[in-house]
């Protein structure tokens, strides 16, 4: 029998444009109400995971690079990738030894902790990445254990040290791979796909599987659109068919740009999204969205995350994790711990809504926008003197008309 294996949590540590320690988290961290269960899946005894988390905050607060090393590293467990292989590369830039903690739990009820430190090696030609120490920790996962004991593991539970490893067992494994993958064989676990959807937060090409786009998606985005049809040729080229319903010719091409052409970007993106939200709610994997809003009204957007949280659609408890300037999807969410806001200080941080002391009764579209947790929004003064320096540049600039007007 195949296991399913979840991702619960991440630590990091280390990095230098992070605050230490920054912590993101699939897992609620409050009492759990059966009228918002829809949007949870139940792991065990007191113990659920969020199927939606977004992450908030104004521009240059990290959130896309939270959402790269999380991808990064679970590509690194679960795929058997190695560091340059991944996001991380993108991510990892000087020679910080940075330590992530992830927390994972298997349906045979076992709970896992790998704690693996990454850093860079010169080989006498050019700078790269290595995984300098790892090690995995295993327990039982207990109906009776505190949930505040959820995530505690003792030197007793430690069941592979990277550096202690058999001979034949280290030289097997290269020096920027995970030992995770043997967790993997051992327990027969099948894994979540990790589906990155933020290669197209600025770009409107989609990439479907081979095959005819479904005509709801294509009326729900642009009810122009007779069909678009996507077909493999003899060659293995792919050949793209799209006719309007108030044209006759049809227009073909080899070439997707060409058809592009004759979309708007949101049903562009709109189609890729739904394509990629698809293949994920069917495998009960995990999807990454950048800035989720972007080419499309707020109402397209809010359709494709109800998805998550509707459990006649979500039957496979597939997850959503999404970043968003859009602060009024705040007010859609069910719960506080499904918000993590970022912020960027001194460092950049992470803060959980359910953590703050915000009034239950204020709109978190209002909080956020308020700056009542300092750093979420523009500094008014900021906005005062960006407003001083547009006013004084038109003016400038009208002044610079009449004199030339004058000398001519």
């Amino acid at each position: 029998m195949e296991n399913e294996l979840r991702f619960l949590s991440l630590d990091i540590e280390g990095y230098p444009l992070f605050e230490n320690n920054l912590h993101f988290s699939l897992l609620t961290d409050s009492r759990v109400s059966q009228d918002y269960a829809d949007s949870l899946m139940h792991l065990f005894g007191s113990n659920y995971t969020n199927n939606i988390t977004t992450i908030v905050g104004k521009n240059a607060t990290g959130k896309t690079m939270i959402m790269k090393i999380t991808m990064g590293i679970l590509s690194l467990l679960f795929n058997g990738k190695s560091v340059k292989e991944t996001r991380l590369k993108e991510v990892l830039f000087d020679d910080s030894d940075v330590k992530f903690t992830v927390y994972l739990y298997g349906n045979d009820k076992y709970l896992y902790q790998d704690q693996i430190i990454i850093g860079s090696k010169f080989d006498g030609l050019e700078s790269n990445f290595e995984v300098k120490s790892e090690k995995i920790f295993k327990k039982k996962a207990k109906v009776s254990e505190p949930k505040r004991d959820l995530l505690t593991f003792s030197k007793r539970n430690l069941i592979l040290d990277r550096n202690n490893l058999k001979s034949d067992v280290a030289a097997a494994l290269a020096s920027d791979d995970s030992m995770f993958r043997m967790i993997v064989r051992a327990g027969n676990y099948r894994i979540p796909m990790i589906t990155d959807n933020t290669i197209f937060t600025n770009t409107n090409f989609f990439i479907p599987n081979l095959g005819d786009v479904p005509s709801e998606i294509l009326e729900y985005l642009d009810p122009s659109i007779e069909y678009l049809k996507i077909e493999k040729a003899d060659n293995n080229k792919v050949f793209y068919r799209l006719k309007f319903k108030d044209r006759e010719e049809e227009l073909t091409d080899q070439n997707f740009a060409t058809i592009e052409y004759y979309l708007s970007s949101g049903t562009a993106k709109g189609i890729s999204l739904y394509t990629q939200i698809l293949r994920t709610l069917k495998s009960g994997g995990i999807i990454f969205v950048d800035e989720i809003e972007n080419h499309f009204n707020h109402a397209i957007a809010r359709s494709f995350i109800n998805y998550f949280k509707d459990s006649a659609i979500n039957i496979n408890n597939a997850k959503l994790v999404f970043t968003t300037h859009y602060s009024e999807f705040l007010d859609d969410m069910d719960r506080n711990d499904q918000i993590f806001i970022a912020r960027r200080l001194s460092k950049i941080s992470l803060t959980r809504y359910s953590s703050t002391k915000i009034r239950s009764d204020i709109l978190r579209s209002d909080v956020f926008m308020s700056n009542s947790i300092d750093g979420t929004a523009p500094e008014y003064s900021a906005y005062i003197a960006l407003k001083k320096a547009t006013i004084n540049s038109i003016k400038n600039y009208g002044h610079r008309r009449e004199v030339c007007k004058d000398e001519q």
